[in-house]
């Protein structure tokens, strides 16, 4: 029995094709673990965007609506990186704090809230206010939608 996500993707493929969709997903993955095994990439899911993109741009100029077009890449490429054994890093990994090599924090100057210059023993926040309202803004980014999410993240900078 077909999972959830996998019945999405297949509805989404819309007048791709099985066969089609299939061929296409296993030569990312193939272009997807190249890239990987060269260098050229961070993460072997690294090519995602400009995949994706380069996929919906050619269904648009082949006549698709835009919707369509970008549920079709969308589902073909999350099947290529499934295909190619991405895993998505945690939520944490991908932020500011995340570390370089193994417990070697990123060195700061200034503060992470007001951009004030540190001194001394301050190794991230200026004050006690800088420090709570860091951590307020990460909880509210953890505790809310992905719309309200990116509204928080883009007014907040």
């Amino acid at each position: 029995m077909a999972t959830t996500r996998t019945k999405e993707r297949e509805a989404a493929r819309g007048r791709f094709g099985k066969q089609r969709s299939n061929a296409l997903e296993d030569r990312l993955a193939r272009i997807m673990r190249s890239a990987f095994a060269a260098g050229e990439i961070a993460y072997v899911g690294g090519l995602e965007a400009p995949l994706r993109h380069a996929i919906r741009a050619g269904l648009c100029l082949a006549g698709w609506r835009w919707i369509d077009a970008e549920r079709a890449a969308q589902a073909t490429v999350e099947g290529a990186l499934c295909r190619a054994g991405a895993e998505r890093p945690a939520w944490a990994e991908g932020q500011r704090e995340w570390t370089i090599q193994g417990g070697t924090l990123i060195e700061r100057t200034r503060c992470a809230t007001c951009h004030k210059k540190l001194t001394g023993e301050q190794r991230k926040f200026c004050s006690r206010p800088c420090n709570n309202r860091w951590h307020a803004r990460l909880l509210r980014l953890r505790e809310t939608t992905e719309d309200a999410a990116t509204w928080i993240a883009i007014n907040s900078i």
